[in-house]
Parts: C-alpha cells; sequence; structure tokens
C-alpha cells in the first residue's frame, strides 16, 4: 500500500510543475482531466462454481502528458471500477451476483509518436481495490500491463484527445484459494487536454 501512496504522491507532485507547450509542440507538458468507460472482466481458472461475464464500467481520472520529440511519458491517476459480474451454478439453480470493485489506479505509460497526432503506449498500471467482498478481491493490490494508444483531434477539436487501451491483470485477486481470478479491461476515454494559452 505504501508503493501506491508513493506513486500517487510523485505524480501530484509532477502536477506542479508549470508546462508551456501543447501536445504538436516537440519539447513540453500539459495536464488532461479524462473520463471514459471500460469493458471489463474477470479471467477465471481453476476449481470455482462462478462463471464471469462481462461489465460495462466508468472511469475518471487526471493525466499529466509530457512530450520530448517523438517520445512521450505519461502517468495518470484514476478511480475506475474492474471485475465482472458472475453468473453461479449451483445445485441446478444459476443466480447472477456482483464482482466488481471500485480502484485507485496509476499508470506510469511511455509513448512513441509514429506520426503527428498519434502515440503508441505502454506501461504498467498500480492499482488498489478501495473495498472488498465475498467475491473478491482477494487481495487489494493489483499490478496491470497496459498497452493502447493516445489519439489527438485537430481542428475545432483540438482540445479532445481519444485513448483506447487494454489493461492486462497480472495479479491473483481470487478470494477462493482453489481458483484464481485476474482483472482483464479495454478502455476508452476522452480527453480534455488543458493547454496553456500560447503567448502573442
Amino acid at each position: 500500500m505504501y508503493l501506491y501512496r508513493l506513486l500517487i504522491f510523485v505524480f501530484f507532485l509532477t502536477l506542479s510543475v508549470s508546462t508551456q507547450a501543447q501536445s504538436n509542440q516537440p519539447i513540453g507538458g500539459h495536464f488532461g482531466i479524462k473520463v471514459g468507460a471500460g469493458l471489463t472482466n474477470l479471467s477465471v481458472s481453476g476449481i470455482t462454481a462462478n462463471v464471469p461475464k462481462q461489465a460495462l464500467q466508468p472511469h475518471i481520472g487526471v493525466m499529466y502528458r509530457y512530450r520530448y520529440n517523438k517520445f512521450v511519458f505519461q502517468p495518470e491517476a484514476l478511480i475506475a471500477i474492474k471485475g465482472s459480474t458472475f453468473k453461479v451454478e449451483r445445485l441446478g439453480t444459476t443466480t447472477t451476483t456482483k464482482a466488481a470493485y471500485t480502484y485507485v489506479s496509476v499508470p506510469i505509460l511511455l509513448g512513441y509518436i509514429p506520426t503527428e497526432g498519434l502515440t503508441l503506449q505502454a506501461g504498467p498500471e498500480f492499482s488498489y481495490a478501495l473495498g472488498t467482498g465475498e467475491n473478491g478481491p482477494g487481495q487489494r493490490n493489483d499490478l496491470g500491463i497496459a498497452v493502447g494508444i493516445h489519439y489527438d483531434f485537430l481542428d475545432m477539436l483540438e482540445k479532445f484527445s481519444l485513448h483506447l487501451r487494454y489493461v492486462y491483470g497480472v495479479n491473483n485477486v481470487s478470494p477462493e484459494p482453489l481458483a484464481t481470478y485476474k482483472n482483464r479491461t479495454f478502455q476508452a476515454s476522452i480527453v480534455y487536454n488543458l493547454y496553456k494559452k500560447r503567448k502573442k
């Protein structure tokens, strides 16, 4: 838990740094606010009566994007719901139960710009569950590998960007000793970029 507190502290410390350039400038950084939805699920294996079902869950957060020529460093802080719903099959009956929980997530992404407006990104995502329940998570800490793209809109929508990202959970978050649960998430987000006004 101390690791996540440290990462969040470092992230917000970074936000206090003055920024001067927009994303299409070769050097500089800016803040952004993002909101979106994710198709979340649990990859389940082992001995369990739970059958996972995909769910649509929201997320919201902030980012800091720093560009140096064709390379990008982009930490974020997000509130996101991960998990799924379960179909539980016991004694010939099927019931549906919730297995989705709220996480604080801190992706730390590195990016490369192959062509102006498009950034390929990858990096670790550190997450901490704010609550637990009967169906998990068995441990609050989760580590994921995030891969995706950042696309900057042009013209009238130049302050907006699109994020498409897949997060592959590595940690076993199952509360069942004979089963393995791992988070899987595909996220789509709209970013409002807080560019600093250019001096005339």
